[in-house]
C-alpha cells in the first residue's frame, strides 16, 4: 500500500486531489499540504519518525517554492519519493521530466488518468523494493 503526499496551493484543487487519491485502493495514506514549504516540513517529520513516503503529487506553479524547485530539493535525498506533477500548465512538462518526474497530469484531473499515475507509482515502488531485496520481488502485496 502506498503512502503519498499531495501538494497544491489552491484549496479546492488540493481537496479534489486528496479525495481522488483516497478512493484508490492501492493507497494507504494521503497527506495534504497547501504549499511546498509545508510539504518539506511534512516530509522531514516523516523521515525523522521513520515513516515511508512513496510519492508526491504536486502542482508546479505555487507561490514561494514551486513544484520544480521542490523536486530539485528531493533529488538530494538518499531515496526520494516518486514525483507526479498535477498542474494546469502544459508548458513545464519537459522540465518536469528532466527532473525525473514519473508522470505529468493536467488539470482538471480525470480519475482514470490519476489511476494510471498511481499504477505507475505502484510499479516503480515495487521495482525499487525488489532491487533493494537483491532482485527478489518483495513480500509486499501488489494491488491493482
Amino acid at each position: 500500500m502506498l503512502r503519498v503526499l499531495a501538494v497544491d496551493d489552491e484549496l479546492p484543487a488540493l481537496e479534489e486531489l486528496t479525495f481522488l487519491l483516497r478512493k484508490d485502493p492501492r493507497i494507504e495514506r494521503v497527506t495534504g499540504a497547501g504549499e511546498a514549504a509545508e510539504a518539506l516540513r511534512d516530509l522531514s517529520r516523516m523521515l525523522v519518525a521513520g515513516e515511508r513516503l512513496d510519492a508526491v503529487f504536486l502542482d508546479i506553479r505555487m507561490p514561494g517554492l514551486d513544484g520544480l524547485d521542490f523536486t530539485r530539493l528531493l533529488s538530494g535525498f538518499a531515496a526520494p519519493p516518486q514525483v507526479v506533477f498535477v498542474t494546469a500548465h502544459d508548458d513545464c512538462a519537459v522540465a518536469a521530466y528532466e527532473l525525473g518526474a514519473l508522470d505529468y497530469l493536467l488539470k482538471p484531473v480525470r480519475p482514470e488518468r490519476l489511476a494510471e499515475a498511481v499504477r505507475r507509482v505502484d510499479d516503480a515502488v515495487h521495482r525499487a523494493s525488489a532491487a533493494e531485496d537483491g532482485g527478489v520481488p518483495s513480500a509486499r502485496p501488489r494491488t491493482r
